[in-house]
């Protein structure tokens, strides 16, 4: 099973499929699946000396997603026929920054290729010290209710169309913290609003408060609530844009090649090498760690 990385928004959307086999006429079907269901029916294909390929559409490439390409055929092998069929992937992503502007950093001797395998590194290493990605999704995602006012978001929530599939939501809940959480609009004290699975029930019955006062909570701890919407960033922040420019930078140096292989110091007749500890903690690069401090998520929360 193989994997073809395309950015969103890109120019180049060849997704490939390397076989020594030729698919016999009329009977190639390939498809495209999006979370089970099929989103497109690929009707151009091209035979290439080491297999297949075709241009993913445009409109599949404008988010961030995660795309299954089946593969059906018949091929011919030893005078027999036999079938075909596998899937491959394919990831559409937002790059931190763009191919060009990386080429450009890196200078003279560097190809796409090139460039291209070091903003994959350095992309997944700000995914891993900051806890989330900066591209932009359109679907749904899951949390759980923990019996308060608010729930808990997994992801960074931009805009939503419905919660458990109930659209009254967008009357009666809010984004806030930046978009990790959503709230019911002007609580105070006791909703007038109790959220379950079933979507919203208006409170028309009294509700007892003791003492200490403590308000009946909008989202039902341990209930499962399942959110569409758009989820990520509109833009990847400027903050992040630097980080990842030091450490293309970082790449681009030969020191980088020692750092990888964990060598803390190395000498030779008339000079010596030797990385500070905090060469191996986090991204590697402190002034990096500095810049992306605010979007670093702390316990499931992102910290501003």
């Amino acid at each position: 099973m193989s994997h073809n990385l395309i950015y969103t928004d890109s120019a180049s959307r060849k997704v490939s499929l390397a076989v020594p086999v030729t698919p016999v006429a009329g009977t190639l079907n390939v498809f495209i699946y999006e979370n089970g269901e099929q989103v497109h029916e690929v009707t151009t294909v091209i035979a290439e000396t080491d297999g297949l390929s075709f241009t993913l559409p445009f409109f599949l490439t404008q988010n961030d997603r995660q795309l299954e390409v089946r593969w059906q055929f018949n091929y011919v092998e030893d005078s027999a026929t036999h079938a075909y069929d596998q899937t491959t992937y394919v990831e559409v992503v937002r790059p931190i920054i763009p191919i060009a502007k990386v080429k450009e950093i890196l200078g003279a001797g560097f190809d796409d290729a090139d460039a291209e395998t070091v903003e994959q590194s350095v992309r997944y290493i700000i995914q891993a010290h900051t806890g989330q990605s900066f591209g932009k999704f359109t679907g749904v995602k899951r949390a759980y209710g923990k019996g308060d006012h608010f729930l808990r978001l997994p992801d960074r929530l931009l805009e939503f169309t419905s919660l458990n599939g109930s659209i009254a939501w967008a009357d009666y809940a809010s984004i806030d913290n930046h978009g990790w959480s959503l709230s019911v609009k002007g609580y105070f004290g006791i909703p007038p609003v109790k959220a379950d699975y079933n979507g919203i029930n208006e409170m028309t019955s009294p509700v007892p408060i003791t003492v200490p006062y403590r308000a009946t909570p909008a989202f039902v701890a341990g209930a499962v609530y399942d959110i569409d919407g758009v989820w990520g960033w509109n833009y990847v922040p400027a903050p992040v844009v630097e980080a990842a420019m030091l450490l293309i930078h970082d790449y681009a140096c030969a020191d980088a090649t020692y750092r990888d292989r964990f060598l803390t110091s190395m000498t030779a007749a008339d000079w010596r090498i030797q990385f500070h500890a905090g060469a191996f903690q986090d991204t590697g690069n402190v002034r990096a760690n500095q810049l992306l401090e605010d979007y670093v998520i702390k316990r499931g929360w992102v910290v501003f």
